[in-house]
């Protein structure tokens, strides 16, 4: 994935563990460990975007309020909340991308799987 916010060269590399298995019982062995560790990854991007996300929505002043509130809450945002917050936006974008990854790592076990003969992952 070009310009992926996730490290893809990570999930190219379990991919190739995936296809180069010799057998149904280390299949499962590497696959197990590797959803495990990218599942648990997802989930650490989504608990960090769940507990960001009031505070995102700080990035846009409110619209209604006198000048000098605006002024005092651009302020709050260009000076505090978005330096503060800015690498935790792409947090979304990850979290995108390792679905996608995940999806076409287990869609390689499963293909792998079907290498050996009464083999099934998961």
């Amino acid at each position: 994935m070009p310009g992926s916010p996730i490290n893809t060269a990570y999930f190219d590399a379990l991919t190739a563990q995936v296809n180069a298995v010799t057998s149904c019982a280390e299949l499962h062995a590497i696959g197990n460990k590797a959803l495990a560790s990218v599942n648990a990854a997802l989930a650490d991007a989504e608990a960090q975007l769940a507990t960001i996300t009031p505070m995102l929505a700080l990035l846009s002043g409110p619209a209604t309020n006198p000048a000098a509130i605006v002024t005092w809450i651009n302020t709050l945002i260009s000076s505090y909340l978005t330096p503060q917050l800015l690498p935790a936006i792409t947090l979304a974008a990850q979290i995108a991308d390792m679905t996608t990854a995940i999806a076409s790592l287990t869609a390689a076990l499963t293909s792998k799987a079907g290498a050996f003969p009464g083999c099934t992952f998961p």
